[in-house]
């Protein structure tokens, strides 16, 4: 079995130095995991969902690990208020955001035959309203701004 080797990173070192990344879902797994590289590469990120005490944990993890600033910013992605309120605070945290990762999602467990259509509704409301109020809210900034971004819209 062939086994592939790598001598370079696929990104250089601080290639993210002074960027600022907002991860929606950043408390845990997939979000977590980006948001420790993204710090890792240098940038200063933003966290976010629903559960306060959890993005607290995953910032100072993150923080103890990468040495990068991260601050924590509890949202439901569904209310178009509060992701203003989260865009408001990562500009006065930071001065300025540069990129915005999509990845809240709304996931249980639950066989077919027991899945309610408020349930389906409930995910439909974080996966794609809240990518929808995301980059609406944030697009619209940085047009209003003349400031180049990057969206990245994860969806599992």
């Amino acid at each position: 079995m062939y086994k592939m080797q790598y001598s370079e990173p696929m990104f250089k070192d601080k290639v993210l130095k002074d960027k600022t990344i907002v991860v929606t879902g950043g408390g845990t797994g997939l979000g977590k995991s980006m948001s420790t590289y993204f710090s890792q590469l240098g940038a200063n990120i933003v966290i976010t969902s629903r559960k306060l005490d959890v993005l607290k944990k995953t910032a100072e993890e993150i923080e103890t690990e990468t040495g990068g600033r991260v601050l924590a910013v509890a949202c439901d992605v569904r209310k178009e208020d509060e992701v203003k309120a989260l865009l408001a605070e990562t500009l006065k945290e930071f001065g300025a955001v540069n990129g915005l990762l999509n990845n809240a999602a709304g996931n249980f467990i639950s066989p077919t035959e027991r899945l309610s259509p408020k349930a389906f509704s409930v995910i439909l409301d974080i996966v794609l309203k809240g990518t929808i109020n995301c980059t609406l809210t944030f697009g619209k900034h940085w047009i209003e701004q003349k400031s180049p971004a990057t969206v990245l819209n994860i969806v599992t």
